[in-house]
């Protein structure tokens, strides 16, 4: 059996010892425990890290879901134009139905009345443009038959600016065309021309009617836009003569 020293030499250096070995261990201790902490630190570092990355994932698959979202409600893009006193013209594209507004109505209106009434002479090219604008901007619509009435119109010899040219006639109309809106449908229409034939005096009219058209909108082919961009449709006139 093993008695306990009562020295109190062997005590000091038993407690010195003790002590050296505690004072031995504390280094290393504080070196565990900052590489702890040092772990910890990462470890909050790296989960933060995976955090934003989660969000931005996140909003980078909504992104693409809204995305896809648009462009299945998008089945063309339509043009767009900016609009001017003297009505629109074409710019770029967008991806949603757009329909003019009452100014780009009325100058198309007055476009029209100036397309149908215009003999200017010989210039054939400028006939032409003109039939094509008036025949573009009519549509035959039940019980009303404007395309089919502005073909006949322009057929007939009498009414064939081609003709009326070439017969050393020209009809000019006068600014300023007056289209007034009675409804967002039917139109009043105002105007004056100016009749000139070889070797007489020109000769000054005024001139009234009616235009009804369909509900516009701006077309999606630039073909069309670019001679009707309001979309305006005639489906019926009576231009008082």
């Amino acid at each position: 059996m093993k008695v306990p020293s009562t020295d109190p030499c062997l005590d000091s250096i038993s407690s010195l010892g003790q002590a050296s070995k505690h004072s031995e261990a504390d280094p290393y201790e504080k070196a565990q425990l900052a590489d702890l902490e040092d772990l910890e630190k990462s470890e909050r570092d790296a989960d933060s890290w995976r955090r934003v990355a989660s969000v931005e994932a996140i909003a980078v698959v909504g992104m693409v879901g809204l995305c896809l979202l648009l462009g299945s409600h998008s089945q063309h893009d339509v043009l767009v134009y900016r609009e001017g006193v003297t009505g629109l013209s074409y710019q770029n594209e967008a991806i949603q139905t757009r329909t003019p507004s009452q100014l780009a109505v009325e100058a198309q209106l007055v476009s029209f009345v100036k397309a149908v009434r215009s003999v200017p002479g010989i210039a054939y090219a400028l006939v032409d443009q003109n039939v094509e604008l008036a025949l573009q901007m009519t549509a035959d619509s039940a019980p009303a038959h404007a395309h089919q009435d502005m073909i006949a119109y322009f057929t007939n010899p009498t009414d064939n600016p081609k003709t009326l040219g070439k017969n050393g006639e020209v009809r000019t109309v006068l600014d300023p065309v007056i289209a007034s809106p009675v409804n967002p449908h039917s139109w009043v229409v105002i105007w004056g021309e100016e009749d000139r034939l070889q070797g007489q005096r020109p000769h000054r009219s005024m001139h009234q009617g009616t235009i009804t058209i369909a509900d516009p909108v701006i077309p999606t082919d630039p073909q069309v836009a670019s001679i009707d961009p309001a979309g305006v449709e005639v489906i019926q006139y009576d231009l008082h003569l």
